[in-house]
Formats: structure tokens, C-alpha cells, sequence
């Protein structure tokens, strides 16, 4: 009897670790500090848990996950979450929060997509209504594509419309592709680890078989170390990073006309937005001691850990929300803005740390003790599927 003692992270199926380097840490340090080992992989290990973060639109790679399970059937598997999945007009996809015109888009992939892969499930008569209901709506916003398509037959004239609407649409196609692999590949594992506490809702509702829930991804955070170098050589103003929506705007100003109207323009500086490349460049920058994190629209159901845990154990500043979801017990570690006293607060606690020290020190505490319970019982299960995995090799 081979005894299994540790989970493999499998990466094959990403390609290489960009965009995943915060789960493969948050994961080692998660599973580590309980003793239990994780080796990145970009093999499957029957002799090991092979977890799999979320990335199934690589056709090679969901066939070699389900030939590995055919092969090996009692070698477990661990799904790790990262995408909610929205209903939304009708069809369902994962982050799928736009209108009626990318609905009809995911309507007539789900399609395409059954049909040209057998990786992907078949085609439903559910995907058939839902294409034929969209029907007309994509024949409008397809009407140039098939003009173009007519004079390029009967006039040899080419148009890139066809190219056009392809990278307009892509990353409603992308997160289609995803949400479909997904779905396809979601029976070959044994359980569920999310990164978020509403990722787990969607997939539940649309899976169609009960799935076994380990848990949450929760970062622990060191209080001191957060509190040592929060704020340190930063300038009292606050920055939204990432995209910025209309409504993330208007959150910016705001701010600034409060700031203004208050007059402490001139000692609390307006807020503004740093971009991606403002970020990864190797200029120094004038970072904020404050984060801003409004959501990205009014109506938007999600909170951001991720985000927020960025801010306070990499940025080093101290995340302001104007909306709390009450999802994640990291939200309670921030200053919720409420208007003009908030500025005041914020003042006091940039010019003396004593105060900074006493709003974030019990709020880290409470925070960690929290998650370090939730992960103790996250890796208790996974301990258990190791024991049962050693025993069945």
C-alpha cells in the first residue's frame, strides 16, 4: 500500500504560473503551516490530491485530466473555484454581468462551442431555445458581418467585421469557454475548495450533482508586520487601483468635492486613479496611505478579499469601502467611509499612529482568529481525503 502524503498543485493546464502566483502561495502557506505538504506540478501524480485551479479551456489539457481519472479512479482530485456564476438574461456563464447584447453572444457560443468540441458536453435543447430566442437580436448585431460575408462570396471583398466582433466579444467568449470546461470536467473531482464564499452558490445551482464543499481560501495576515508597515512613507490621499468604472468615477469625485468643500485640499490631497502600468512601473511612485474601493457598479453583489488583501499586506495602506458586503470577515479590517466625519478620522489617524495602531490592531486579531479557524477545518478535510486517498492506493 502506497501511503499519499501530499497534495500535487497541477499547473499543465494554465501553462505557466502568471495570474495564479497568489493561489499556488496562498495555498502552500495555507496547507503548509498544517502540516501538510504541496508540490507544484505541471504533471498529474496519481501517487498524490492533484489540485487544479480553475482554467479548463485548453482542449489537450481537459482531455488529459479525464483520461488521468479514467486511468486512475481512485486518485483524488481538488477543484479550486476563482469565478462566480451568474444567471443573468436568460443564460448562464461565469462573471456574467453584462446586458441582453452578451447574452446573445454566450447564447450562440454555447452553441458553436458544444458543437465544434465534444469536451465541452453536448448541445441541449435548452441551448437550442435560448439561441433561437436570441436569434434576431444577433442577426442585427451581425448584420455588417453577413453583408461583408455576402460581398466577399459574390464580389471577392474581404472584411475584418468578423475579426472585430470576435475581439470585442472575447472576454465574454473567454469566461464562456471557461465556465463550459468547467462544467464539463466538474464531475472528475472529489471536492471543492472557492476562493470566494459566493463562488460556490452558482456552481452548486447549476452543477446538477451534489458536490462536497471543503471550504474557503482565507489569507492570514501577521498583525504586526501589517501594522509596522502600514502607511509608512505614503502621502495622505487615496488611490483606486484597477479598472475604473463609471461608477468607481464618480465615487473619485466624490471624494475630491468633499475634499474641496471642506478645504483640505491643500493637506488631504484628491483622490485619483493609479493604472495597471503606473503600477508596474519602475519609477518610484507617491503611493496613498489610503485605498478607495468602491465596487465596480451599484448593484454589484461581490466583495473584493483579494483586493483588500493586496492593500493592506502588499500596498501597505489601508483599504476605505464605501459598501460593506458582509461576505468575508476581511471587510471588517477596513475604515468604511460615511461621509465628512470619515476625512477627519482618516486625518487623525495618517498624522498619529498611536490611533492607527488602536482602529486596525483588535480588528486584525479578530480577524485572524476567524480565518485561522476556518483554514484549520478547510485543511482538516483535505487531511481526511489524504488519509482516504493513502488507504484506497
Amino acid at each position: 500500500m502506497t501511503d499519499t502524503k501530499h497534495l500535487s498543485l497541477y499547473i499543465g493546464n494554465h501553462g505557466r504560473t502568471d495570474g495564479i502566483e497568489d493561489y499556488i502561495t496562498l495555498i502552500a502557506a495555507i496547507m503548509g503551516r498544517r502540516g501538510i505538504n504541496v508540490k507544484v506540478s505541471s504533471t498529474l501524480d496519481p501517487e498524490a490530491i492533484n489540485v487544479i485551479i480553475d482554467e479548463f479551456t485548453n482542449y489537450v489539457e481537459n482531455r488529459r485530466i479525464a483520461n488521468f481519472k479514467t486511468a486512475h479512479p481512485h486518485s483524488k482530485m481538488i477543484f479550486v473555484l476563482t469565478e462566480f456564476t451568474v444567471r443573468n438574461w436568460g443564460v448562464t456563464s461565469f462573471n456574467n454581468f453584462g446586458g441582453p447584447l452578451d447574452a446573445a453572444t454566450i447564447a450562440l457560443f454555447d452553441v458553436y462551442l458544444r458543437f465544434a468540441r465534444d469536451d465541452f458536453g453536448k448541445i441541449g435543447v435548452g441551448s437550442v431555445l435560448r439561441l433561437l430566442c436570441y436569434s434576431p437580436l444577433l442577426a442585427i448585431q451581425l448584420l455588417p458581418a453577413i453583408a461583408q460575408l455576402i460581398l466577399r462570396i459574390f464580389f471577392k471583398r474581404f472584411s475584418r467585421h468578423r475579426v472585430k466582433f470576435l475581439r470585442s466579444n472575447h472576454r465574454t467568449i473567454y469566461f464562456h469557454m471557461r465556465y463550459l470546461g468547467l462544467m464539463a470536467s466538474l464531475h472528475h473531482a472529489d471536492a471543492v475548495i472557492t476562493s470566494h464564499e459566493k463562488v460556490f452558490e452558482g456552481i452548486n445551482r447549476e452543477g446538477g450533482h451534489p458536490l462536497e464543499h471543503f471550504g474557503v481560501l482565507y489569507a492570514e495576515l501577521d498583525p504586526e508586520t501589517v501594522i509596522d508597515k502600514l502607511m509608512r512613507e505614503k502621502k495622505l490621499f487615496m488611490e483606486i487601483t484597477g479598472t475604473v468604472t463609471r461608477y468607481r468615477q464618480k465615487w473619485i469625485e466624490r471624494i475630491n468635492r468633499q475634499l474641496t468643500t471642506l478645504g483640505l485640499q491643500n493637506v488631504f490631497y484628491y483622490c485619483k486613479a493609479l493604472p495597471f502600468s503606473f503600477l508596474a512601473s519602475d519609477e518610484p511612485a507617491n503611493r496613498a496611505a489610503y485605498s478607495l474601493h468602491p465596487p465596480q457598479t451599484r448593484t454589484w453583489p461581490y466583495s473584493s478579499p483579494t483586493r483588500l488583501f493586496r492593500a493592506l499586506s502588499i500596498d501597505h495602506n489601508l483599504p476605505v469601502l464605501t459598501h460593506h458586503f458582509h461576505q468575508n470577515p476581511i471587510e471588517d479590517v477596513c475604515f468604511e467611509f460615511k461621509g465628512t466625519a470619515s476625512f477627519v478620522e482618516l486625518y487623525e489617524m495618517f498624522n498619529d499612529r498611536s490611533r492607527l495602531r488602536n482602529f486596525v490592531e483588535p480588528k486584525l486579531k479578530r480577524y485572524n482568529e476567524i480565518v485561522t479557524a476556518r483554514n484549520d477545518m478547510l485543511a482538516q478535510h483535505v487531511r481526511k481525503l489524504l488519509t482516504a486517498a493513502g488507504r484506497a492506493s
